[in-house]
């Protein structure tokens, strides 16, 4: 069991047996008056009930719920938890307790740091990707008309309890999708740990307690320097700027669209590209990082408009006046924020994407 605490920002409690520790740390830092436990149909099913057998003191929390999906990240949701909230007589000294994967996280902090003007809330992602990347690091959002993290908030959980036990409860397909995010971190930190992740031919039989502590580490370092996004924490964006705007339009054209780490995969493949044409990323480096993706994800049926991609892009956070900025890398560990490509650049690249994603063939 870790328990990572770094300056100002949120305890993070990671391991097998956290839940004891997760108790101890409520009791000691916060006695809310009324606990909320908030849930999706699938974590109130797989993950609730191991959760309160682990923490007695939970069972009279009173259950919120939401749809699962991206597509219900959206505003009706806060709404409709604002409205249990306050029917619920919840105060400014209540607790939330978000229990799920990242949209979960994204929606119920988001909730709480709004309701009265902010209650805490506390974190327990049950998927690999909330538990590398979306529980820490303060940023809660919605979508909006369609488009990723539009609305949001930089708020931290008042601590994030990590275990691994929760990932028995996941297909496949989530375990991949989570592990993009860890690729992400060691592509943009350290070369070391980059070389222990590509070492990993299958996903089945991972100790995925070291990689969590080593992504959960990374990206906290990140966070303690530049909280608010000035300039450092921007490298996290790495394989966002393409990998929202598909995922905005997966959301919009597919009935099965794209999860997060999945166009987070392929955005980092397209700007991979851009990184060897724009900024010298060796070709060679390039070419094994993306036969190392196309190993784990399976998206030979990927599709797209480029340019409706390219209008997407145009609406990123990340966009300055009309201006698109992308995070590059010049080698494995040093990424470079602030790329503005030309549009042929970038044409040229998500060609190249669904170039490779329809040549290769699956194997994890």
């Amino acid at each position: 069991m870790h328990v990572i605490n770094q300056n100002h920002s949120s305890e993070v409690i990671l391991g097998d047996d956290v839940f004891s520790t997760l108790e101890q740390f409520l009791s000691r830092q916060h006695r809310a008056y009324t606990v909320f436990i908030l849930v999706d149909e699938n974590t109130e099913k797989l993950c609730l009930s191991l959760f309160l057998s682990c923490i007695p003191s939970l069972k009279n929390a009173i259950l919120l719920k939401i749809h699962s999906g991206e597509q219900n990240k959206n505003l009706a949701s806060c709404e409709s938890l604002w409205n249990q909230l306050s029917q619920h007589n919840a105060d400014r000294h209540s607790l939330l307790i978000n229990l799920g994967g990242g949209m979960i996280g994204d929606v119920g902090g988001f909730v709480a740091a709004t309701f009265m003007r902010g209650i805490s809330f506390v974190n327990v992602p049950t998927t690999l990707l909330a538990m590398v990347d979306a529980s820490s690091g303060g940023k809660n959002g919605i979508n909006l008309s369609g488009l990723k993290n539009q609305v949001g908030t930089f708020t931290n959980p008042l601590a994030v309890c990590i275990s691994p036990l929760f990932l028995k409860t996941l297909p496949p397909r989530d375990i991949r999708a989570g592990f993009g995010e860890l690729i992400k971190h060691a592509l943009i930190a350290d070369i070391n740990y980059w070389k222990e992740i590509k070492a990993i031919r299958s996903l089945e039989n991972v100790d995925w307690n070291p990689l969590i502590a080593k992504s959960v580490q990374i990206k906290r370092q990140i966070v303690n320097a530049d909280f608010k996004e000035k300039n450092l924490r921007k490298t996290l964006n790495f394989g966002h700027t393409i990998g929202h705007a598909l995922e905005s339009y997966s959301m919009k054209h597919h009935q099965d669209p794209l999860k997060h780490g999945e166009a987070v995969a392929a955005g980092m493949v397209t700007e991979l590209f851009l990184s060897v044409g724009i900024i010298g990323f060796p070709v060679s480096q390039m070419e094994a990082i993306v036969d190392f993706i196309l190993l784990h994800f399976n998206l030979s049926e990927l599709e797209f408009d480029i340019k409706e991609i390219l209008s997407l892009i145009s609406h990123d956070k990340k966009t300055v006046g009309k201006d698109t900025h992308f995070v590059l890398l010049k080698d494995i560990g040093y990424p470079v924020i602030h790329n503005q490509p030309e549009e042929q650049e970038i044409r040229d690249a998500l060609q190249f994407t669904l170039n490779r994603f329809h040549q290769t063939t699956y194997t994890s």
